[in-house]
């Protein structure tokens, strides 16, 4: 696969929201896609992270599972998108693809 080929979808609802969203430290529904594959990401920033870990294991549930979490420094299109540039490199081999609909 062609390292260049892949689309980073970020949410619409991120748009006019981005400091908002990096102050939460935490965003969902970034799909990227690669091919004839797609992933949708979970993004936290480590502040954010260990706060929701702390909240699920103290609770009832007392767990946390979230597939294809990315953990970048903020919560921000750049860092994100550098992210998604290291994951390619690797042809996307940490993150799990999206079932065909």
């Amino acid at each position: 696969m062609n390292l260049a080929t892949y689309h980073v979808r970020f949410p619409d609802y991120l748009d006019g929201y981005e400091v908002e969203t990096e102050a939460k430290g935490y965003l969902v529904g970034v799909v990227v896609s690669a091919g004839t594959r797609s992933f949708e990401l979970t993004v936290y920033d480590r502040a954010r992270l260990a706060q929701e870990l702390d909240d699920e294991l103290d609770s009832d549930r007392a767990y946390f599972a979230v597939p294809n979490l990315l953990v970048v420094r903020s919560v921000t299109r750049v860092e994100i998108l550098r992210a998604v540039e290291a994951l390619a490199k690797g042809n996307f081999q940490e993150l799990s693809p999206n079932p065909v609909e």
